[in-house]
């Protein structure tokens, strides 16, 4: 205690850079320590349960989907363009096609639907057939947490707005849906598709006292996107990588140069602060941290630790006795090489988590 109370006596302005420098490494210590707690979950005023059973009475209606365009992928509105064909399939005197209806579709004024045929087609199993060109704005909620490693789901839900699950019944037609041998979505890898068979339950009748509270049928095609490693390592993890070996430069230097060894990691670290600017301006507002975040804080941390190292290691040389100076240089390397394995260590175990 009576160290602490000498040590901070003075006031200097390099004591008061230690107390500011060890008060933003416990706040994002906090910060980083709250962010591996499990986030509560967001209540649903809807939901979509897997299909299970399917009613003897209901008419069936295969559907099957193949986009030929996704286009406008946007992460901080959570939109994307699709340019697809639907297929419907089915037998029964229900029209599957009348009350159609996109739940995760945005903009339905700007939405193009032509079915090709002007009719209806009976096949020769006695079933009729009709197959749409849609083009129009989706929405989804983008899961970002693993972001710009994450991989992100482009969905199109269709369901019937009147008939319930025990009416008419949507069944996915997987042995002829896919995606165009020319589909590319720009600055993503495509991971594959599936096609899901769904139920929708809304807990309302919205309001009309004859609504059936039965479950609606609905069929969901998402294609699954990744980014490519290379844009994380070479756009993202590089530049911050190059900063942070900027300011490690300072422990390279002789401990007389005092001045030039706190500044170069504070210049550092403002550097770092605008490139984590640059990246966040593309990502929605959200209450979480991302993968990046994480290893932001992580750099954070270690450009802090080398200002907080320079500070003590300035006192230690006021005196001017060479031991003192050989004292500095034997505490450099080492703590050098600690920072670096933390770094590669730290990126490793916050991907891995």
């Amino acid at each position: 205690m009576h160290l602490l109370t000498k040590w901070f006596g003075g006031r200097t302005s390099r004591q008061w850079l230690f107390l500011v420098c060890l008060t933003i490494v416990l706040a994002i210590l906090l910060r980083l320590s709250l962010s591996f707690l499990p986030s509560p979950a967001s209540p649903q005023t809807a939901s979509f349960q897997p299909l299970t059973r399917i009613d003897a009475k209901a008419q069936r209606v295969e559907v099957g989907f193949y986009p030929i365009h996704i286009y406008e992928l946007n992460i901080a509105s959570n939109t994307y363009y699709v340019d697809t064909y639907v297929w419907f399939k089915w037998k029964g005197s229900l029209d599957p096609i009348a009350n159609l209806e996109f739940a995760n579709a945005v903009d339905e004024w700007g939405m193009t639907q032509r079915a090709e045929y002007e009719k209806p087609v009976q096949q020769t199993d006695g079933s009729w057939y009709q197959v749409l060109r849609v083009e129009g704005r989706f929405f989804q909620p983008f899961l970002l947490s693993r972001y710009p490693l994450d991989q992100q789901q482009l969905g199109v839900t269709i369901e019937n707005s009147i008939y319930t699950a025990n009416q008419l019944v949507y069944v996915a037609d997987t042995k002829d849906s896919g995606y165009a041998d020319t589909l590319s979505v720009q600055g993503w890898k495509i991971a594959g598709w599936k096609l899901q068979n769904l139920l929708h339950s809304y807990p309302s009748r919205f309001g009309f006292m004859e609504t059936a509270t039965n479950p609606y049928s609905a069929v969901r095609y998402e294609l699954q996107v990744t980014r490519p490693l290379s844009y994380f390592i070479w756009k993202l993890l590089l530049p911050l990588v190059i900063v942070l070996a900027s300011s490690w430069g300072a422990l390279l230097l002789n401990p007389s140069y005092v001045e030039p060894r706190i500044a170069i990691p504070i210049t550092a670290l403002l550097t770092i602060v605008f490139l984590q600017q640059s990246y966040s301006s593309a990502l929605p507002e959200s209450g979480y941290l991302v993968l990046l975040d994480k290893i932001y804080a992580l750099a954070y941390l270690l450009v802090i630790a080398t200002i907080m190292e320079a500070i003590v290691t300035a006192d230690w040389i006021e005196s001017g006795k060479p031991e003192d100076v050989q004292r500095v240089l034997r505490l450099d390397r080492p703590f050098l090489l600690i920072q670096l394995l933390i770094l590669v260590s730290g990126i490793l175990l916050l991907i891995a988590l």
